[in-house]
């Protein structure tokens, strides 16, 4: 195993952890999730019908560095354990990974030169807040380093699995775009604690996101213009592993390109030619159509980000015949790409489903959000990825390995912002029909 997909397998479990542990405080601390906390600039507010925390930020009258501190400083009341668990999760993980703070911290720095100065800011800010003067892991409180590698290794690390879909044009029920999108991580039953709604109101940059109570970068985020972007993770073994220095990540990017570029065409060029350390697969989208970015570091330079659409040539052996559709797994689909999608059941297995389900609602007709929530809550004939190619995964263990959970699913009507979400099994076993939320009934940008 290279450097590079060691350092990310790391990443991957510590977050797990972190949010697995964070979640369980809260139910160690009152017996139903706190109402939140209301200031100026953050508003976390606990929806109880719809199982998801509101939390909006406004940076129309504070700089992003006051936004970070008021976030963290409403986190805290939202979770008064948040510091002593998050240290000491940290601590757990220097321990599995025989790794010491000081070399973690190195490679969240590495990054650092690629994070826009605002974002910089926020995590700073949030650092006023976690202001303890000691990095040393263990001691219950969290300093401005602690904060920005816990920051970090999210970003890094929350794009773990997942898929996503979306109809557009003729095959929409709407005539507009339906976009969807699970998220799968490693099973955790109490992280739909963490589930949050985010808006960012700042005037032409607003946008809309969801994840995990305590994110800056979203992994699910669209514009008031109606732009859509979703990240998938899809790392190929690249030997030699590419230096982190100097490269950006992700989601810190999309969420900047979902509040600067005005099309769908300047968002993809934006993803499509930055310079990324690890692969990614991102869907994007506007109320007319959908592609996906396909970020594959084992090509030249210059030619890593290519778009896929509903017509694109794909490799050999697979193919989409489906014009006013697209779907997307953990796996690189256009020819000449690293090939991560035969040799991995959970890749080929869902894409698969998406075929069947995808076409078998188009010969029927047009695409509505029924269907779409059916495609995307599907969970086949026994709820595992990896054996029947279920799309909303039960974290089922086959005795050989533990299946990932679908943590969130997501479904919106672009048009609208009309958006539904349906959270994690539970630990429930097939046959398991996830339940839709409908989080947003329209327009989130007004204040």
């Amino acid at each position: 195993m290279n450097n590079f997909n060691l350092y990310a397998k790391i990443l991957q479990k510590s977050i797990v952890i972190i949010l697995g542990v964070m979640s369980c405080a809260i139910i160690a601390g009152c017996d139903k999730p706190k109402a939140a906390s209301s200031r100026s600039a953050v508003r976390i507010a606990y929806d109880y019908n719809n199982f998801i925390y509101r939390v909006e930020f406004d940076l129309t009258a504070v700089s992003h560095k006051e936004m970070g501190r008021q976030y963290a400083q409403a986190i805290i009341e939202t979770l008064p354990q948040f510091e002593r668990f998050v240290d000491a999760t940290l601590l757990a993980t220097l321990k599995e990974t025989n790794m010491t703070f000081g070399q973690i911290l190195e490679k969240a720095n590495a990054l650092k030169d690629g994070i826009p100065k605002e974002y910089l800011d926020e995590i700073e800010g949030m650092g006023l807040t976690f202001s303890d003067p000691n990095d040393e892991v263990g001691n219950g409180r969290l300093s401005p380093n602690k904060i920005f590698v816990a920051v970090i290794l999210s970003d890094l690390t929350e794009s773990a699995a997942c898929s996503g879909s979306a109809v557009f044009g003729e095959g929409s029920a709407t005539g507009k775009t339906i976009v969807a999108r699970n998220n799968d991580w490693t099973p955790n039953e109490e992280m739909d604690n963490w589930n949050a709604l985010f808006i960012f109101h700042n005037a032409e940059k607003s946008i809309v996101g969801t994840g995990s109570i305590g994110e800056l970068f979203p992994t699910n985020v669209f514009n008031r213009r109606h732009v859509f972007a979703a990240s998938l993770d899809s790392w190929p073994a690249k030997e030699p592993a590419l230096p982190w220095q100097g490269t950006h990540f992700p989601t810190i990017d999309m969420r900047y390109a979902i509040e600067n570029c005005q099309t769908l065409a300047e968002t993809e060029q934006f993803l499509a030619t930055g310079k990324y350390a690890v692969g990614s697969v991102t869907l994007l989208a506007d109320a007319e159509t959908a592609h996906v970015l396909e970020y594959d570091t084992s090509r030249q330079d210059g030619e890593r980000g290519r778009i896929r659409t509903g017509t694109s040539e794909l490799v050999q052996g697979e193919s989409w015949r489906k014009p006013n559709a697209i779907a997307c797994v953990n796996s690189f689909l256009l020819p000449e790409s690293f090939g991560n999608h035969f040799n991995d059941p959970h890749n080929k297995l869902r894409f698969d489903n998406f075929q069947k389900l995808l076409g078998a609602s188009l010969s029927q007709g047009k695409v509505g959000l029924e269907q779409m929530r059916a495609i995307m809550g599907y969970t086949s004939w026994d709820g595992c990825s990896t054996t029947s190619g279920a799309i909303f995964r039960l974290g089922v263990d086959t005795g050989k390995e533990k299946d990932n959970a679908t943590f969130q699913s997501i479904v919106i009507r672009l048009d609208t912002f009309e958006a539904w979400i349906a959270y994690s099994p539970h630990g429930k076993r097939w046959p398991y029909t996830p339940v839709y939320y409908k989080i947003l009934d329209g327009d989130p940008f007004g204040k």
